[in-house]
C-alpha cells in the first residue's frame, strides 16, 4: 500500500534526479530537432533530385532511341526513293533490285532490336491502265487496277498510305511517273515492319512508339490500341510537330490522350514530312524510384530515433562537462607554451608583437639569452630580420596575423655565417569570444626541398636544350645526308639503264643494283628521322585543304600493290558509299596510310590478306581502318610500339628491317589533325590500325547535297 504520511517524498528524490530542462539545455534539445528537421529537409531534398534525375535519364532513353529510329526511317526511305527513282528513269527494274527487294533489314545500325523484316516489300512498273508489267519483292500482282495504292496515285500523289493490305497487313507507297510517261513505278513499303521494330524496344508497358506524318495521320506504333486501329487519324490533333528548322524536342507533361503524365522525345526524319515519336509513362520511368523512395523514409525514420537517443544520454554527460571544459581551455592555452624540446624555431608573440617565450633554437637564432629577448618587440632582433626591409616585412606579417588570420612565409636568415632559407609561419591563437590573444610563430629550414629545387629545374633545362639541340641536329644532318644520297641514287639509275653504254661485267650492275637500294633505304631512313625530328621542334606545317579520302586511300592501294603481290598478299580496298570529304594535309594523309599499309604487307605472310575499310564513326567523324593477318603485336608491345626507334620485339629488325619510327610519326601526324590512332591486335591473329579524323574536319560533298536537294 503506498504510504500516505510522505507523499512529497518520491517526487522531490525523482526531480533531483531528473532537474528540469535549464535554458542551455532546452536550447540544445531545440538545435536537435532542427537538425533532425533538416535531416530529414536533406532526405526529401535527394529524393526530389533522384526523382528529376530519373526523369532526366528517361529523356535522354528516349532521345537516343529517337534518334536511332529516326535514322533507320530516314535510311529506309532515302533507299526507297534511290530506288524507285532508278525504275523511273529506266523504266524497268534492274536485275540486281529484283534479288534485293525482299531481302530482310537489320534494322538501325545499333541499339534496336535487329530483324524486324524487310521494309521495302515490293517494287512495280504500272502500265496506265492498272496492268503490272514488271514486279519484285514479297507481292508481284498481276494488276494494281482499283487498288488504293493505284487509285491514288493516279490523282497525283507520290506518297500513299496508310492503307490496309488485302492481306490485312498496313502499307504505304511510294509512287513515281515513269520519264517516258508510259505509266508509273511504285514502291510498296511493309508499315508492319516498322511497327514490329518498335514493338521489340523495351521501354514499359505504359508507352508508345509512334511514326507518322505531318497531317497527324499514324503510319506505324509499338502498341496495339482500338483507336488508332480504327482510325490512324484519331491522334492528328494532339500529336507534337516541330517549327520550320527544329529537328528534335523533349517532351514532358499531361497527355491528354491516354489521361497520364509522360515524357517523350519527337524527332523529324531528315528530308521527310515525317516525325518519330518515343513516348514513356512517367510511372514506368519512375517505378525504381517509388522503391527508393519509401526505403529512403524509413532510413531516416530510423535514423532520427537514435539520434534523439543520443542526443538524451549527450545532455546528461553535457551538465557535467561544462565545469571542466573552461579548465581544459586555460590548460591547452598553457599546454601550447611547452614547446622548449623542438628542434623548430618556435615563439609566442602578444598581439602587438611582444615576445612572451622562446625555445632555445630561437634564441641561439637572435643571439641573445631569453631574458633579453621577453617583453620587446620581436623584429627588433637583427638575428631574425637583418634588415630594415626584412624586419618592416615581419612586422607586417605580425598585423596580420594579430588581426586573425594564419601567415605564411618563406625569408632568409643568417646563421654561423651562412645564408639559411626559412619557412615561417605565424598562427593566431582565439579566445571562447573569438578574440586574438597569442601568436604561434614556427620557422623551418628549408634550405635543402629549395636547393634541390632549382637543382631539379636546371637539370630541366639542360634536359630541354640537349633534347633541342638533338632535333636541330637531326634535322640539320638530315638536310646535308639527302643531297649526296639523291645524286648516289641518281647515278646508280644511270649506270643500272646503261644509259652511256654498257657497264662490262655483270657484277657492276649488281652493284649498282645494291647501290641504289641501299641509298634508297637510307634516304627513307633520313627522311623518316627529318620528319620526326620536325615534330618533335613543333615545326611540322600542314598544308591542309579538302580532298575526297578515298582517292587518296585509292592512290595508296595502287603503290602497295606491287610489294603485296610480290608477298602473296591480297590487298583490298573497302570504303563505304557517300564517304564525306576530308580538311587534311593531302601529304601527310599518303604518307600516314603508305607507312601503315607498308607495315600491314611487311608483316603479313604470304597467302594473308590486308583490308582498307573506310567510313564514318558514330561521332560523325571520318575513321580509316588497315587490317591485315599477320603476325600480331603482343599486348605487352602495344604501349610503346609507337614510340619513336620502337620494335614489338628485338628481332624485328633482323627480320622484317624498319627504324622504328613510322607508327611515331603516324601518331603525330594525325595528332597535327586533331585526330587519334588506335592499334588493335593480337599475336597470330593480325593486327588493325585505325585513324580517326574529329567531325570538325569532316563535311559532305558538294555534289551529293545538291542531289539530295
Amino acid at each position: 500500500m503506498t504510504d500516505l504520511s510522505e507523499p512529497d517524498r518520491g517526487g522531490l528524490q525523482g526531480r533531483r534526479r531528473f532537474p528540469l530542462p535549464s535554458p542551455v539545455a532546452g536550447l540544445r534539445i531545440g538545435l536537435l530537432m532542427a537538425v533532425i528537421a533538416g535531416f530529414w529537409l536533406v532526405a526529401y531534398a535527394d529524393l526530389e533530385r533522384a526523382r528529376d534525375r530519373a526523369v532526366q535519364d528517361g529523356l535522354r532513353q528516349t532521345g537516343n532511341l529517337s534518334r536511332l529510329l529516326e535514322e533507320d526511317a530516314r535510311r529506309v526511305m532515302s533507299v526507297t526513293t534511290r530506288t524507285l527513282y532508278a525504275l523511273a528513269e529506266g523504266g524497268r527494274i534492274p536485275a540486281h533490285l529484283m534479288t534485293e527487294a525482299a531481302k530482310p533489314d537489320a534494322g538501325p545500325s545499333s541499339g534496336p532490336s535487329p530483324g524486324p523484316g524487310p521494309a521495302l516489300r515490293t517494287l512495280l512498273i504500272v502500265a496506265p491502265d492498272g496492268r503490272v508489267r514488271q514486279a519484285a519483292g514479297l507481292d508481284s500482282p498481276e494488276s494494281v487496277a482499283g487498288t488504293v495504292p493505284f487509285e491514288t496515285a493516279r490523282t497525283g500523289a507520290a506518297f500513299v498510305g496508310p492503307y490496309r493490305d488485302p492481306d490485312g497487313g498496313w502499307r504505304a507507297a511510294v509512287v513515281r511517273p515513269l520519264a517516258d510517261g508510259s505509266g508509273l513505278a511504285m514502291a510498296v513499303l511493309d508499315l508492319d515492319r516498322f511497327a514490329r521494330l518498335y514493338a521489340g524496344q523495351d521501354i514499359g508497358p505504359r508507352s508508345i512508339i509512334l511514326l507518322y506524318g505531318e497531317d497527324g495521320v499514324v503510319l506505324a506504333y509499338s502498341r496495339a490500341g482500338t483507336r488508332l486501329d480504327a482510325d490512324r487519324a484519331v491522334f492528328a490533333s494532339i500529336v507534337p510537330r516541330l517549327e520550320p528548322g527544329e529537328t528534335a524536342r523533349t517532351l514532358s507533361g499531361f497527355d491528354p490522350s491516354e489521361g497520364r503524365e509522360r515524357i517523350g522525345t519527337v524527332r523529324r526524319v531528315a528530308g521527310w514530312p515525317l516525325y518519330v515519336y518515343v513516348r514513356v509513362g512517367t510511372d514506368d520511368v519512375l517505378s525504381g524510384w517509388y522503391d527508393d523512395r519509401w526505403k529512403r523514409i524509413l532510413e531516416t525514420a530510423a535514423v532520427s530515433v537514435v539520434l534523439g537517443l543520443l542526443a538524451l544520454l549527450a545532455l546528461r554527460q553535457l551538465g557535467r562537462l561544462e565545469t571542466t571544459t573552461l579548465a581544459l581551455r586555460a590548460s591547452e592555452r598553457r599546454s601550447q607554451a611547452l614547446f622548449d624540446s623542438s628542434f623548430q624555431i618556435m615563439g609566442l608573440l602578444s598581439p602587438d608583437g611582444r615576445v612572451l617565450a622562446l625555445n632555445r633554437p630561437a634564441c641561439a637564432l637572435a643571439g641573445l639569452p631569453p631574458e633579453a629577448l621577453v617583453g620587446h618587440p620581436a623584429w627588433e632582433f637583427r638575428g631574425w630580420a637583418r634588415t630594415d626591409e626584412l624586419a618592416k616585412a615581419f612586422r607586417n606579417s605580425i598585423d596580420k596575423a594579430a588581426s586573425g588570420r594564419f601567415v605564411r612565409y618563406e625569408t632568409d636568415v643568417v646563421a654561423d655565417g651562412l645564408t639559411r632559407v626559412m619557412d615561417v609561419s605565424i598562427k593566431p591563437v582565439h579566445d571562447d569570444a573569438g578574440a586574438v590573444t597569442l601568436l604561434v610563430v614556427e620557422a623551418r629550414d628549408i634550405t635543402e626541398r629549395v636547393e634541390a629545387a632549382e637543382r631539379l629545374a636546371a637539370a630541366r633545362d639542360q634536359a630541354e636544350a640537349a633534347n633541342r639541340a638533338k632535333s636541330a641536329f637531326l634535322a640539320t644532318m638530315s638536310h646535308e645526308l639527302r643531297t649526296p644520297l639523291n645524286a648516289i641514287i641518281g647515278f646508280s639509275e644511270i649506270m643500272l639503264h646503261e644509259l652511256f653504254g654498257p657497264l662490262g661485267s655483270p657484277r657492276y650492275h649488281d652493284y649498282a643494283r645494291h647501290v641504289q637500294g641501299s641509298g634508297r633505304h637510307l634516304l627513307d631512313l633520313i627522311n623518316d628521322v627529318l620528319d620526326m625530328s620536325k615534330l618533335e621542334a613543333g615545326r611540322y606545317t600542314l598544308d591542309e585543304g579538302w580532298l575526297a579520302p578515298a582517292a587518296a586511300i585509292d592512290d595508296c592501294r595502287a603503290l602497295s600493290a606491287v610489294p603485296a603481290e610480290s608477298g602473296g598478299v591480297a590487298l583490298t580496298v573497302d570504303c563505304a558509299p557517300g564517304l564525306p570529304d576530308l580538311l587534311a594535309d593531302e601529304r601527310a594523309l599518303r604518307q600516314v596510310l603508305l607507312n601503315l599499309l607498308s607495315n600491314a604487307v611487311k608483316f603479313t605472310p604470304r597467302g594473308g590478306r590486308v583490308a582498307v575499310t573506310a567510313g564514318m564513326d558514330p561521332e560523325g567523324g571520318l575513321a580509316i581502318a588497315v587490317r591485315d593477318t599477320g603476325i600480331g603485336i603482343p599486348a605487352d608491345a602495344l604501349a610503346r610500339i609507337v614510340e619513336p626507334f620502337q620494335q614489338a620485339d628485338s628481332s624485328i629488325p633482323g627480320r622484317f628491317g624498319g627504324t622504328g619510327l613510322g607508327l611515331s610519326i603516324c601518331r603525330d601526324l594525325v595528332a597535327l589533325h586533331d585526330g587519334s590512332l588506335s592499334i588493335d591486335s593480337e599475336p597470330g591473329r593480325g593486327t588493325t590500325v585505325t585513324i580517326r579524323f574529329p567531325a570538325a574536319r569532316v563535311r559532305q560533298p558538294v555534289a551529293a547535297e545538291d542531289g539530295r536537294a
